[in-house]
């Protein structure tokens, strides 16, 4: 009978050895630091990613849009520009958004926006 105890407490600690190395494995991938770097990380693969689907997207509408405008011109006939930038109108947005800052960096460079 006193072997019962003897052997339940070695098994018990074979288990423990065993378990020690994936106890400290775990506490290692919950600390805080480790969750908040890898959350870093992956809002940032997916950022980047969200942002390359839409800069190729507004690309592709933007080379849409740009053979429609030559086309447009050859033809003589705006309406089918103009219901493509309807459509889409992301790349004449980011274009007008682009322009305006230009010409804002032009006149802060030329000094007509200092008021001196």
């Amino acid at each position: 009978m006193s072997e019962i105890p003897e052997r339940i407490e070695r098994e018990m600690f074979e288990i423990r050895s065993r378990m020690a190395p994936d106890v400290r494995d775990l506490r290692r991938h919950v600390e805080p630091r480790v969750v908040v770097q890898q959350t870093k990380e992956k809002a940032k693969a997916r950022l980047k990613e969200a942002l390359g689907r839409l800069g190729r997207s507004v690309a592709e509408s933007a080379r849409r849009q740009a053979r429609l405008a030559r086309e447009a011109g050859r033809k003589r006939n705006p309406s089918v520009f103009t219901d493509a930038v309807k459509s889409d109108p992301r790349p004449m947005i980011l274009l007008a958004v682009a322009l305006a800052a230009a010409a804002m960096v032009v006149r802060r460079i030329s000094g007509g926006g200092s008021g001196k």
